[in-house]
C-alpha cells in the first residue's frame, strides 16, 4: 500500500531531479502533479497511483535530454522508477506496474492499461495545452532561451492536443488550445 510518507519522498526526489536538471521546470512539475490530482478526485481513480506516476513520468526526461536522448526518456524513465518503487516494501507489485504503466504511456497510446495511465497522460498535456502549463513553462524557462522555448512550444502544443484522450478534458482545452494556437500565429 502506497503511503503519504512515500508520496512525499518521491515527490521530493524528483523536485530535485528537476532542480539539478532544469527539466521539466518545478512549476510544470508542481501543476501538473496538481491537475493529475484533480483529475484523479473527478474520476473517483487512485490519487496515490496519479501521484507517483506523474512525479516519476518527466524524472529522467533532463538527463536525457543532457545526453542528446530524450526519444528515450521514457524508456530511461522507467527503469529508474523501477528501482525508485524497488526501495519501498510497503508498495504492491500490482502498484508498481500500475505506477509504471503511467510513466510509460505518459506520451499516449492507442490502448491505456488503466485510468491512472491515462489520466497521467492527459495531465501531461495540460503542460502545453492550458494557457497557464503554456506562459507558465515559458516563464520558467528551463535553461533554454525564450527562443528556444518557444520553437519547443510550438511543436508540443499540436502532439499534446493530439495526446489528449479524456473528452471532458479535451472539450474543457478547447478555447485555451485555440488562444495558443493564435498566440503561436503571431510568433
Amino acid at each position: 500500500m502506497i503511503s503519504q510518507k512515500t508520496i512525499e519522498t518521491v515527490a521530493h526526489a524528483a523536485k530535485q531531479q528537476a532542480i539539478t536538471t532544469g527539466t521539466p521546470s518545478v512549476f510544470h512539475l508542481e501543476y501538473i502533479n496538481e491537475v493529475a490530482q484533480r483529475l484523479a478526485d473527478e474520476l473517483h481513480t487512485r490519487k496515490d497511483v496519479v501521484a507517483l506516476g506523474t512525479n516519476l513520468m518527466d524524472y529522467m526526461v533532463g538527463v536525457a535530454l543532457a545526453q542528446n536522448r530524450v526519444k528515450e526518456h521514457i524508456q530511461m524513465g522507467e527503469t529508474e522508477a523501477k528501482k525508485i518503487l524497488d526501495t519501498f516494501s510497503e508498495i504492491t507489485e500490482e502498484e508498481k506496474d500500475a505506477v509504471l504503466s503511467c510513466v510509460r504511456e505518459h506520451h499516449g497510446t492507442e490502448k491505456f492499461h488503466s485510468l491512472e495511465s491515462e489520466i497521467c497522460c492527459n495531465a501531461d498535456c495540460y503542460k502545453f495545452v492550458s494557457v497557464k502549463g503554456f506562459f507558465g513553462g515559458l516563464n520558467a524557462g528551463g535553461g533554454r532561451s525564450y527562443e528556444e522555448a518557444l520553437d519547443v512550444y510550438k511543436k508540443k502544443v499540436e502532439e499534446k492536443w493530439n495526446a489528449l484522450s479524456l473528452p471532458k478534458y479535451k472539450k474543457d482545452l478547447e478555447p485555451q488550445y485555440k488562444a495558443i494556437q493564435q498566440f503561436l500565429s503571431y510568433t
